[in-house]
Formats: C-alpha cells, structure tokens, sequence
C-alpha cells in the first residue's frame, strides 16, 4: 500500500505531574518494582499511571498543551503527559509516524493518533483530534473489519480484534494485524482506541491501559512479564527438546519435550478463568515467511502470589537453540535399559564445544469476554535443544545450587559429604540431576520429569573404591533403598566413626514419546561417617596492664615494655597449658584494622615493622632488644610453678595514634573477613581474638618561630659592607625553636599551596627552595608586591604526608621604605602660559621637598633631593638595579594635556581658554628597581594669571 506520513511529536521520556489528591499507589508487588527499577526514568510517570488504573479513575477529558497533553479525570484529577527533560521537541512539518498524513502543528505540539470503527464496522484512524478520519488499509490496499461487539466474527474476508497496541518493532497492532502505522520503538506512545473507550499509553515495550469517561472496557488493563533472571541477556522462558545423539541412525532420536514457563502480574487481580482466553498474537525471530507460533498448553492461577499467573507454552516452527557439535573420529556412549548394558559406538561422532542461542520475541495475549483483548510486554522465548549425554547426576547444596557434575554412567566414586555417625544423611537434599549446559539447569527446575533410586553397593563384598577398602554391614541398606536417607545401625554407630557408605545413584528420565526408552544414568557417590567436631567459636578478648599502668604512653627514644596481666590472659583463653604447651616462648606482632570510607572494615595489616631480633627464650624483659617502629607482644614461659609473663614492647621514637591492635598468630574467617587471632584452644576448638584497646604513643612535636622572627617578615640580605643585596630568608631551620629536642624539623616549598604569581616564578626558576639549608632565594627581576607571601610547610622528621605539621605563612617585602617628606607644590603662577610653556617642577620644590628621602631598611639612603634634584644615590643601582629593566628614578603624569619631557619638566601641550586658567596637574614619582616598583603622587596647581 502507498505509505503516507503523519506529523507526530513523540516523548523521549514521560514527564507525568498531578494535581488536586491525585496521589501515586504502591500497592504492586516486585514485580511492577522490578519493571521501574528498569525503566528509572519513567518511574514517576509510571507510579501515576497505576495510581490511575488502581484508583480506578476514567478520563474525562483531554487538553493540548505545549509538548504534551493535560487529561483531566472525572473528579477533577489531572495527569500531564509531555516530552521529558531528553526528550526533544518536534519541528513543524517532521515526520514521525508512517502512514497518514497529518496537520503542520506548532512546533511541540503532541498528536494522538484515534482509531474507531465506522458504521459498517470497518476501522479508521484520525491525527487532527478526530476532525476527519481516514481508513486502515492491508497491504492489498483493503479496508480491514473489526470484529463484532459479541466477539464473533462477521463474513468479511478479513476481520481483527479490538484491541489497539504498539508491538516491539514500534508498529500499532490491531488486535493480531500488524498496521503500517509506525512509532519509534524507543520511546512512550499514546493511542486513543474510541471503539472500546481506552487511552492506550506505552512506555519501554509495557502498555497501560486507562479508561476514558464512559468507557465499557472490561479486560485487563496491565499484564506485566515477571523476569525470570537478573539481567535482559540470560532472561528466557525456555522450552526444552530432549534427544538421544544419533547412533545407528542418522538423526537424533527426541524422548521429550518440556514446555516452556512464565509467569504474568496482572490487574485486575482477579477475573474469571472461563471468560479468558490466552494466546501469543505475536511471535518472532524475522519476518520469515514460515512464522514461529507458540500456543498456551495450560494456565492458572498462583496460588501462592495475589494477581499473579503461570502459563505453560509450547513452541511450533521454533529454531532450537542448540548444541554446536563438530565431527570428528571418537566414540558414543550410552545406556540401553533394556538390556541393562553401555552400548559404545565408534566411528566420526559429534563433540559438544558450546552452544548458538535462537531466541523468539512474544507477548501474551489475554482475551475477556470474547471482545477485550490486553497484551503483555514483549520477553523471550526459546526451545532449547539438549542431548542426553547433558543429562548429568550432579551435588548440589541446601539451596539446590550446583556444586559439581558426575561422569554419566561412572564406575568411579564421588566424595559428597560428611555426616555425623549418629545421625543421618539425606541424599535426596545432595543429589539431583541436571543439563550440563546454560550455567546448569537443574532438571526439576527445567520441569523434565525423572526419578532416582539410591542402593548401597553389596553388604557382602568389600570393594575398593577411592583408594578406600569399603566394609560392608554397618550402614542401614533398606532406609537407602527407601527413604534416601543414609545411616548407621545403631547398634554399630561408634564402630563407623571415620567410614565410608558407596551409594549406587540410578536416575531415569521419563520419556515423552511412544516407543523411545527412558533415559537411565548411574553413578557411585562417597558419604563418610565422622565424629562430629566441637562447634567451632571465636570470642574476643582485650589485654590490661599490670597494676595502675595505661596503654597512653608518651614519646622516648628508648624501648618502652609494658608488663601486661598474664593470669587475667591465661583464665580467659581457657587455660595456661594452652600457652605453655608451645615448644618456645610466643612472640606476637600487632595488626590493625582498615576501613573504607563508608567506615566499613574491610581487612587487617600489620601495624609495625617486621620483628628483626626475636627475644631468645632466656632472655630477660630488660635485655630484648627492640628496633624503632616494632612493637609486639612477648609471652615468656616460667619454669615450674613460677609465673609466666607477658610484655608489651615499644621501640624506641615510635609514635602510636591511639588504636585498637590485634596480636596475630594466624587468621581465622570471621564475619567473612580473615581476622588475626593469637591463641587457639584446640581441646574447645575456640579462637581467641587478643586485642590490646586504646594504644597510644603521642610524640608532642612543636615548631615555635623564635621571637626575632616572630613578624614572619623575609626581607632580603646585605652582606657585611652593605654594598651587595639578595632577596633570600634566613635558614628556616634558624628561624624555629623545635620540640622534643631529638626532633629534626624538615620544610617544603609546596607549590600547589602558592598564588598563581609565585607558581610562574617557580616554574621560571625565579624562585628557588635549598632543600639542604632550607632558605629560598629570589632571581630579579621580581615584583615583591605580587609575591606578598609564601607558604612553608613543617613536617616532623621527613617530608610525607603522614608527618607533616602545618603550613605557615611569611610575608616578602620589599628591601625599600616609602618615600618620606614627600609634598604637594602648590600653586604655579605664569601670566604667559601657552602651549610649550615648560614647568621645572623639581626646582620649585626646593622648600617642599628638601627632606624627601627614599630609604632602604638598613636605613640606607637610595634616593634623596639634592641641587634642586631628586637623585639616586651613588651606590643605589649597584644594590638595587642589577637589570636593565630596573630603570630607576621615572615622573610620569596622566593628567589631560600635560607631558613629562626628557629633562623630567612638565610641558603644557594645549591652549590654555579663558580669562583665567586653572588646571591640577598630578605627577607620579617612581623608583622602579629589581624587587619592584617604589612612588609617591605629588601635585601642582598651574595658574594662567599673575600671582596675586
């Protein structure tokens, strides 16, 4: 058929708000939670749009607004609808849905596209808000009928449901009938179906239906798949074909197939079963002219789950998902029931080397009352192809997890278990059977019907099996045979302590087709009789100091020891014989505890240095020698009825922040973290964590300026005639008074914590920080003012992260005072002045400025004002003008119409108006030199008059 093209502005995301006591329900289950957590960014709009179906609410009536639509609910409730935040807005003129031609609308404007059914009851569709009406056509170009409000079909060629949808390709669906009309898939759509009175609103692949005002719709409004495993990728309802491999025929023989099984929230909860009916409207691979078909084999009701259905499917035309098998010369193996023997088969025969996956997109229709159809969203399905030689015995866990496969048909014999010779073993909780492929797939969860039989081998034979000579008559045979359940006659029970029971384990697979045997397997399993073990516990105790002693030690540079209470340590772990059964005194380091940032513990590390010299067993507490930063616990063996001992050492200069630390003799799993314990009680089969609480070592280091550098001033150097200057500090380590007098004080010029100016005259190599005298120095040219200071940052030792102390600010100054006894001149007087009249300032300024000085801060005098001049003094440029950029004294003015000449004179350079003219002329004086710039501003009043 020609396809036209209709202009439609769809949402990339729902923006949904309320109004009034529009409020959203919770009241789904997890599965609608589970649909959300998918779909996060319509959550809201979701929750609204169920509070609207739960609440039972009909629309009333709906607006246009920009981007969107306002429905307004009977009540007065409104929901909007338009583009999200993502969403982008339409251009007028766009195409967005295949099909119809629509109106130009404004730019944002949101079309719903209607369907209804015409009198003759054939289908048509509006995208102007149901001004005008085209029909719907099939692909012969055909109107297409809708079938009768009876649900029975009218004698017309070619008839669908009533129920409007958006299929998982994008296209609207009439009932079974796939339209041309097209939305993107990717985004929600909104259809108004006038025939049944619904809104049909699609969001991620999942339809919801709300009702318009008046509306007799009586079928579901949500039908919603309940995964069936963690992620999209391994999420499949799966059909299996079981087959024998092929032997003397040249094709797989099938012996059952299992159908496939999924689950449905739906809303309503409840509705009658004898007015439904289920069928898959759309299933498929490809548009392949042979199209896949599922069929419902069986449906019901959870028992167990309130809204919740099952429904078991049955694939037709469906490619299995199946084994990939290469050929090559080996053999096949299997078991003829029959005749109770292995057949072997030699010759090119296929090996499984993985699997290729065919999985078919479905939704599940449902059908009410004849008429109203609702859809589920789209999941997959597949037939899964297995061949018997996947069919395996395997152990599982309490949970039915997989923990191991068996060889099919092994004469050899599995070690499965334990079990106390008292008690029993329950072999129908550690056997199972399963396909080896997918992960596994346990075959009562795969719903393939088998069952299993469990014989000990004969009480009267001794067979060796696992490097084990097995004794028969002490296991009680008929509670294998008929309950699966393993045990020990009573009456021998103590003599079974330590073995073994071999369990024949015979499973059959019931066959599904006539004539085809059952499929049997067997294998031999190990199950040991034992003394069960005292339960294992793990208690924590803390060490304590002899006497009024504290673990808050203060700094020394020699070794600390701490006598700990050794009686107090020997009660609580259940006994000195525990201790003084080791061959040699104990020596146990510290650990510590590490967390991450949520305060989580998440392992433990050694606290100290490896211990380098062991206390020998006949040393005294006094001689052991202890390096700086090791730190451990010594347990010293008294002999005959002396008292043992137990000291804590510290190593002399070690610093301990205040901890909790664990001695550690070896690690035991506790609260699924590996924690270092120090004693074991075998007898009671108890670990000991040994915690010494509150430990701490505090080292009060301190850095004091010294009270002649207390204004944190660096000025610079002169050397001792004073004719040669640096801009460089004192020695920092000169500067500072350091505690404890052991401490070594180190200092760092971090340039990180520098203001831009300093960072760029760092990166020049202008500025420089001595690592071995701890000074920095200054290359002129640098102006000090943008400097103005530097941070030093003081460690304790070293520079590292963990011993640094703080950071201190000192201020860079300039080696040059202000100017002193600076003044304005006055008033200047010439009745003649004109243009190019020329003003020696500096000769007028013989009584303002006869004491003017610039002086540097060893009082030297660098500039002063002498002959009616300001000059430089002699040895001024040799200090501080070692650049040809120092350009020394300079008088500049900004003032309109006056200059500065060579001869540092002020120079009018306009025409003076008027009768009188009067103008204040500012000049600047300034001594630019190597560390900066020194001035001052002085004023003249110039006068075209005579001075009165």
């Amino acid at each position: 058929m020609n396809k036209k093209f209709l202009n439609v502005i769809l949402f990339s995301a729902l923006m949904v708000g309320s109004a009034g006591t529009f409020v959203s329900c919770k009241d789904y289950d997890d599965d609608i939670n589970g649909l959300q957590e998918q779909i996060d960014a319509n959550k809201k709009q979701i929750d609204d749009i169920l509070a609207a179906i739960n609440g039972k609410k009909f629309i009333e009536s709906y607006t246009p607004v920009e981007g969107g639509y306002l429905l307004t609910f009977a009540g007065g409730e409104t929901l909007t609808i338009k583009n999200g935040a993502q969403g982008a807005q339409g251009e007028k003129g766009d195409q967005g849905l295949q099909g119809i031609q629509g109106p130009k609308g404004e730019t944002g404007a949101t079309i719903v596209p209607k369907f209804k059914v015409d009198a003759e009851n054939y289908w048509m569709i509006s995208v102007d808000e149901g001004e005008t009406y085209e029909y719907v056509l099939n692909d012969a170009g055909q109107k297409i009928k809708a079938k009768g409000a009876d649900g029975t079909n009218v004698d017309v060629e070619e008839v669908v449901g009533n129920y409007v949808k958006v299929d998982e390709e994008g296209y609207i669906c009439i009932g079974e009938y796939r339209t041309s009309f097209k939305y993107n898939v990717n985004i929600p759509s909104m259809i108004y179906n006038e025939k049944d009175g619904t809104m049909q609103v699609t969001i991620d692949g999942q339809s919801y239906t709300l009702l318009m005002e008046g509306s007799a719709f009586n079928g579901l409004q949500t039908i919603v798949y309940r995964k069936q495993a963690a992620d999209d990728k391994n999420d499949y309802a799966v059909a299996y074909q079981l087959y024998y491999p092929q032997n003397e025929t040249d094709t797989d023989t099938l012996f059952a197939a299992v159908p496939a099984k999924a689950s449905f929230k739906v809303y309503p909860s409840k509705f009658s079963k004898s007015d439904a009916e289920l069928f898959f409207s759309d299933t498929y691979l490809t548009r392949a002219a042979e199209q896949p078909q599922l069929n419902v084999l069986d449906w019901d009701f959870d028992k167990e789950q309130e809204g919740v259905i099952w429904v078991k499917m049955t694939p037709v035309n469906f490619k299995n998902a199946q084994d990939k098998y290469t050929n090559g010369w080996g053999s096949i193996t299997w078991f003829d029931p029959t005749t109770e023997t292995e057949i072997t088969k030699w010759g090119n025969v296929s090996l499984n080397i993985g699997e290729t996956y065919n999985s078919y997109a479905t939704s599940l229709d449902v059908k009410m009352y004849g008429q109203y159809v609702s859809a589920s969203d789209y999941f997959n399905v597949k037939s899964q192809y297995a061949s018997a030689s996947t069919i395996k015995n395997v152990r599982v866990n309490a949970e039915d997890k997989i923990q191991e496969y068996f060889s099919q048909n092994s004469q050899s014999a599995y070690s499965i278990g334990r079990f106390d010779y008292k008690a029993t073993y329950n072999l129908n909780d550690s056997i199972s059977a399963a396909l080896n492929l997918n992960n596994g797939v346990l075959l009562a969860d795969a719903g393939i019907q088998f069952e299993q039989k469990f014989e000990l081998i004969d009480e009267n034979a001794e067979k060796e099996m696992w490097g084990e000579v097995i004794k028969k008559g002490i296991f009680d045979a008929e509670k294998v045979a008929k309950e699966g359940i393993l045990a020990v006659k009573e009456e021998l029970q103590p003599s079974a302590i330590d073995e073994y029971a071999v369990v024949k384990v015979t499973t059959t697979v019931k066959s599904q087709v006539k004539d085809v045997h059952d499929l049997v397997i067997y294998n031999y399993v190990l199950v040991q009789a034992v003394r069960p073990e005292v339960e294992q516990s793990i208690e924590t105790i803390q060490l304590s100091p002899l006497g009024d002693t504290t673990f808050n030690l203060g700094y020394k540079t020699s070794n600390q020891i701490v006598k700990l209470d050794v009686r107090a340590f020997e009660t609580a772990i259940g006994g000195r014989d525990i201790l003084t059964n080791y061959s040699s005194n104990i020596v146990w380091p510290l650990y510590k505890a590490v967390y991450n940032e949520s305060k989580e513990l998440v392992r433990y590390e050694q606290a100290f240095n490896s211990i380098e010299n062991y206390p020998a067993d006949n040393a005294w507490s006094v001689d052991v020698r202890v390096n700086p930063d090791e730190a451990f616990v010594w347990f010293k063996k008294a002999q005959g009825n002396a008292t043992d001992s137990l000291f804590l050492f510290i190593g002399p200069k070690t610093k301990v922040e205040k901890n909790t630390f664990y001695l550690m003799w070896e690690n035991v799993k506790h609260n699924g973290i590996y924690t270092p314990y120090a004693v074991e009680n075998r007898i009671d089969n108890k670990f000991f964590i040994t915690t010494i609480n509150d430990l701490a070592v505090t080292r009060s280091f301190d850095a004091t300026v010294k009270e002649e550098y207390s204004a944190q001033t660096i000025i610079g150097k002169w050397n001792a005639e004073k004719t040669k200057y640096t801009l460089e500090s004192n020695s920092f380590s000169d500067m500072y008074i350091i505690k404890p007098a052991d401490a070594v004080a180190k200092y760092n010029l971090d340039a990180n914590k520098q203001n831009a100016y300093v960072k760029e005259l760092m990166n020049k190599g202008q500025l420089t920080f001595n690592n071995n005298t701890y000074t920095v120095k200054f290359e002129p040219s640098v102006d000090v003012a943008k400097v103005k200071e530097l941070k030093i940052d003081i460690y304790d030792t070293e520079v590292h992260k963990d011993n640094f102390y703080r950071t201190d600010t000192w201020t860079v100054k300039s080696p040059l005072q202000d100017f002193k006894n600076t003044a304005n001149l006055g008033k200047h007087y010439d009745p003649t002045l004109a243009k190019g009249t020329v003003i020696k300032f500096q000769e007028l300024a013989a009584t303002a400025w006869k004491n003017l000085v610039l002086k540097d801060y060893i009082d030297q005098t660098i500039v002063s004002y002498k002959n009616k001049q300001l000059t430089e003094a002699a040895n001024a440029a040799g200090l501080y003008r070692t650049k040809d950029t120092s350009t020394g004294l300079k008088f500049t003015t900004n003032t309109e119409g006056w200059t500065i000449n060579e001869n540092n004179e002020l120079v009018c350079n306009i025409d003076p108006t008027g009768t009188v003219y009067t103008k204040t002329v500012t000049v600047t004086v300034s001594y630019k030199h190597d560390w900066g710039t020194t001035s001052f501003n002085f004023t003249i009043e110039v006068i075209r008059d005579v001075k009165p």
